[in-house]
C-alpha cells in the first residue's frame, strides 16, 4: 500500500495534476491486438491533449535512481 501510494505521489509531483486527474485521464487508454486469419491487428485509442501532456511529463522526467 505505501509502495502504491509513494509512485502515486511522485507522479504527481512531476506532472503536476492530481491523482485523481492522473486516474480519470489515463484510465481509458488501452490498446488490443486481435488475430483475424493469422493477421494482428492493433487498435490503439487516441490520446487526448490531457494524456499526451502526462505521458510527456513521465517520459521527460529526469529518474533518481
Amino acid at each position: 500500500m505505501f509502495c502504491a501510494l509513494a509512485v502515486a505521489r511522485h507522479l504527481q509531483d512531476i506532472t503536476g495534476v492530481s491523482i485523481k486527474k492522473l486516474v480519470r485521464t489515463l484510465k481509458p487508454l488501452r490498446d488490443v491486438t486481435v488475430d483475424i486469419a493469422g493477421t494482428e491487428l492493433v487498435a490503439t485509442a487516441p490520446l487526448g491533449e490531457d494524456a499526451a501532456s502526462i505521458l510527456e511529463a513521465i517520459t521527460s522526467a529526469e529518474t533518481t535512481h
